[in-house]
């Protein structure tokens, strides 16, 4: 795809797959991808080119919009960005795009039932869409061959492809947005090209809307010539990943597993302040804490073992000493099975086994990264003890 003589990046196929590759080095808040507004798919743009969408008053914006991917990939090179839709995928690995088969490798009963929900409202949108399609509309979509299977791969580049560009960003750059709207979502050509990178998460905006009727993308970071020039999605783990996006990250630092301690309400201030949840259940307050494989066992569950045991006052705020630590460490790890290593991973060509084996290891994973940890934790503690 052309990326246009102002790209200070070019489409390459790295190892891990194909994204953009800086041409010299960027500096953070440097853009280096504009694309003029009238090139991007939008719900108004639908409307526009097509009256008969116009007549589906119930169709939603993004009904619209997969519509009119559909209806412009049927006109093959003739169509409205013929370039850009040669370049989208042919298929897709969301989890609607499934087997059952497959969809039992994931062992996430949760997971698994949530995608066939995904997949069972998308074909209630298709029925919606083909009931309230009349005359020369209906016409139209059966002269071009809309049916289920396109639907859903059109409503798949768009879960995966499109970017929400607020009211502040748009009114900023002199555009309008209707007033019962608060972003405007676009498919932008190009920008689809941009891999998700989590280490990205805080460091600033990665799109933006410029004066003169371009939207671009910025770099986050700095970055040197050659490098992966990459954007952030949104803070997602492995299950929304796969679900919205078709792919899965392994060590994904916003995957996590929950361990729930029940407490007293007065240590709630002192654990919300650690990065614990506070949850009530039955009368009781619990204080639920996130397992990363980046800290398994966090600060705020070995205080609210402590705090669970009455080894300290509720609304204490002094350091646990070691022998309280070592009491703590050890309901810990009564409170969390044990498991074995998850078995190697299969080869990433295999990729929906692969997918459904980061997904379903990550339970075992965090289990032996816990016991690992918190069996270290006590060996120190037990050290500090006794020197005391």
């Amino acid at each position: 795809m052309d990326l246009g003589p102002d790209a200070l990046v070019e489409i390459y196929d790295f190892p891990t797959g194909r994204g953009f590759r800086a041409l010299q080095p960027l500096q953070k808040g440097q853009v280096y991808l504009k694309v003029p507004l009238e090139k991007c798919w939008s719900a108004v743009r639908a409307r526009q080119d097509y009256k008969e969408l116009q007549t589906l008053s119930l169709a939603t914006d993004e009904d619209v919009m997969a519509l009119h991917l559909l209806l412009e990939k049927a006109r093959g090179e003739s169509g409205w960005n013929a370039e850009h839709l040669r370049c989208l995928p042919k298929s897709f690995d969301m989890l609607p795009h499934w087997s059952e088969d497959e969809l039992g490798l994931l062992q996430e009963p949760e997971l698994e039932s949530t995608a066939r929900r995904l997949k069972k409202q998308v074909q209630s949108d298709f029925s919606e869409v083909l009931r309230e399609a009349k005359g020369d509309c209906l016409s139209l979509l059966e002269e071009r061959g809309v049916d289920f299977e396109s639907y859903l791969w059109a409503k798949s580049v768009l879960w995966s492809r499109c970017v929400d560009f607020s009211r502040e960003l748009l009114e900023t750059a002199g555009q309008a947005l209707p007033e019962t709207k608060q972003h405007l979502r676009l498919l932008v050509p190009g920008f689809d090209m941009a891999n998700h990178d989590p280490r990205l998460a805080g460091t600033g905006r990665t799109h933006t809307v410029l004066e003169g009727g371009h939207v671009a993308l910025v770099a986050s970071v700095d970055y040197e010539a050659g490098d992966e020039v990459c954007i952030f999605y949104e803070k997602a783990d492995n299950h929304r990943l796969l679900l919205w996006y078709g792919f899965v990250l392994e060590n994904n630092p916003f995957d996590a597993a929950q361990i729930r301690l029940p407490i007293d309400p007065r240590a709630g201030p002192g654990l919300e302040a650690l990065g614990a949840v506070l949850e009530e259940d039955g009368g009781k307050v619990f204080a639920r804490c996130s397992m990363t494989l980046s800290d398994p066992v966090p600060q705020a569950a070995i205080r609210a073992a402590a705090v669970c045991q009455s080894l300290i006052p509720p609304s204490s705020g002094e350091v646990l000493t070691a022998r309280q630590e070592l009491e703590a460490l050890r309901l810990l790890q009564r409170a969390l099975p044990k498991a074995d290593e998850p078995p190697p991973l299969p080869h990433p060509s295999d990729w929906r086994r692969y997918c459904a084996a980061v997904v379903s290891g990550f339970g075992p994973q965090i289990q032996v990264a816990f016991h690992k940890t918190v069996e270290a934790k006590m060996i120190a503690a037990l050290a500090a003890a006794v020197k005391t």
